[in-house]
């Protein structure tokens, strides 16, 4: 069962969210509307975009990654991918 079960509800209606706002920039491109507004709702979709993911990564860490510390089977080997994950969502 993944880490993120307890969230699973909240992380669905997000991404429900997130999907209707990707079809309302859609519509906003097929309008023509203005440069600056079409922007705007893109920069909506990044943070929650990176609100979702910082939820399944805090669920991940509390989860798969604390349950393998205590277990100490394959520790580093999780420690390694959190450390690759958090820098993919750091980058700029």
């Amino acid at each position: 069962m993944p880490s993120y079960s307890k969230d699973k509800q909240e992380i669905l209606v997000r991404l429900r969210r997130m999907e209707g706002q990707l079809r309302g920039i859609q519509r906003m491109v097929e309008e023509d509307k203005y440069c600056v507004d079409v922007l705007n709702q893109l920069s909506s979709i990044i943070a929650a975009t990176q609100k979702l993911a910082a939820i399944i990564l805090q669920d991940h860490i509390r989860g798969c990654v604390r349950d393998a510390l205590r277990r100490d089977e394959h520790s580093d080997d999780y420690v390694n991918e959190l450390v690759t994950v958090v820098e993919r969502f750091t980058r700029k």
